[in-house]
């Protein structure tokens, strides 16, 4: 199984190293982006658009980060309290022999 997610993970990465070159290749053309009143030096649009894309995947991870995390702390109280439960009726067991 963690050969699959393995080969799984080395695939979506092939494709979207495949979709950058793609990206780049099909739109040669440099330009200069302005922000904020600075120019940006001249670089193909295609990587600009990977730029783009990458900043948008990153802002939608650290946007999710936080309810990621507090359902990770959910599940580690829920399991701790599972244990405790599961340890509870060995122990009334034990009381009654």
């Amino acid at each position: 199984m963690a050969l699959l997610k393995k080969l799984f993970f080395l695939l979506i990465g092939l494709a979207a190293i495949l979709l950058g070159i793609g990206l780049v290749l099909t739109n040669p053309d440099a330009i200069t982006i302005d922000f904020f009143g600075r120019e940006s030096g001249p670089l193909p649009r295609g990587l600009w658009l990977l730029a783009a894309l990458f900043t948008g995947c990153l802002t939608g991870i650290l946007a999710s980060l936080p309810m990621l995390l507090r359902l990770r702390r959910r599940v580690h109280v829920l399991n701790q309290q599972l244990i405790k439960l599961r340890v509870a009726p060995d122990r009334a067991k034990n009381k009654t022999e």
